[in-house]
């Protein structure tokens, strides 16, 4: 029968192969994703994974878009016209809030002017 000191070696051991196949370090972007959480939560293996392979994903594009360019060099601007796609999500998801809200208060103008041509109809009848 194994030793627990044992078993628990040999799960290391797959624990440090598994995180010598992934793109980044798993216990940075597990500490980057607690950060920004406001609850305590425990992250499943299949998330941290999740996560670490989807920043691979993203850094694979932005590096792809900057191979287009014509320059030896490549700088900042090069990396932010890149990346420009990715911080603008953000400024997407605000904009489609905002014309949700708008619409939402034009379909309560457009409600209450049909509930007042409907009152106004019927006090004629």
């Amino acid at each position: 029968m194994e030793e627990p000191a044992q078993a628990h070696t040999e799960a290391e051991e797959v624990g440090l192969e598994e995180e010598e196949r992934l793109p980044f370090p798993n216990a940075r972007v597990v500490k980057i994703i607690k950060e920004n959480l406001s609850h305590e939560h425990q992250l499943k293996k299949d998330v941290k994974l999740a996560a670490n392979n989807l920043l691979a994903e993203i850094l694979s594009d932005i590096s792809k878009t900057m191979d287009e360019e014509a320059y030896f060099t490549l700088s900042i601007e090069h990396f932010n016209k890149a990346a420009r796609k990715y911080r603008e999500i953000e400024l997407a998801h605000k904009r489609v809030y905002r014309i949700k809200k708008l619409l939402e208060k034009q379909r309560a103008e457009i409600d209450e002017m049909i509930a007042e041509i409907e009152l106004e109809s019927m006090e004629r009848v």
